[in-house]
């Protein structure tokens, strides 16, 4: 299993997603602006292919600049971590300002699912499961910015 390679970075005319392990057994995933159905469809691949890999899996996605995404690019996603469900141990979201994820998504995904508007609460439970992800996505622990992650727009 390679968790240690550095993060990858998938784009298009519409958005971005940077995704990667943060620490072992834990998947980190960034997305900005939009997220295309060509966009999403490939990161559910590189998705499906982190999860084959390990026994157990915690996910933590940042949509915190996510302003849109396309329903095939949601569903290419959802089927994944629904396929995957019995290998997650949690999935914590920090969502953007659109609508909250559905009753189904939630449905889908189950009980492990966490869902914050708090950045900080969010970075508070990455570092707790992840003591590596300071290191792996090049947090900077002392920043007097509002967000210490170096991966925005």
């Amino acid at each position: 299993m390679q968790t240690s390679a550095s993060l990858e970075l998938l784009a298009d005319a519409a958005g971005s997603v940077t995704f990667g392990w943060a620490d072992d057994g834990v998947y980190y995933a960034r997305f900005s602006r939009s997220l295309s159905a060509r966009l999403g469809e490939t990161f559910a691949a590189r998705l499906s292919a982190a999860a084959a890999s390990v026994d157990s899996l915690s996910c933590f996605a940042d949509a915190r600049d996510l302003e849109s995404y396309d329903l095939t690019a949601r569903s290419a996603v959802l089927r994944v971590l629904e396929a995957q469900r019995v290998k997650l141990q949690r999935i914590e979201v920090l969502w953007w300002d659109g609508s909250a994820p559905s009753g189904s998504v939630r449905a889908t995904i189950g009980e492990s699912l966490h869902v914050t508007l708090n950045a900080a609460e969010f970075e508070a439970r990455l570092m707790a499961c992840a003591p590596r992800a300071r290191r792996r996505l090049g947090v900077k622990p002392d920043s007097p910015h509002r967000s210490r992650w170096p991966l925005r727009r």
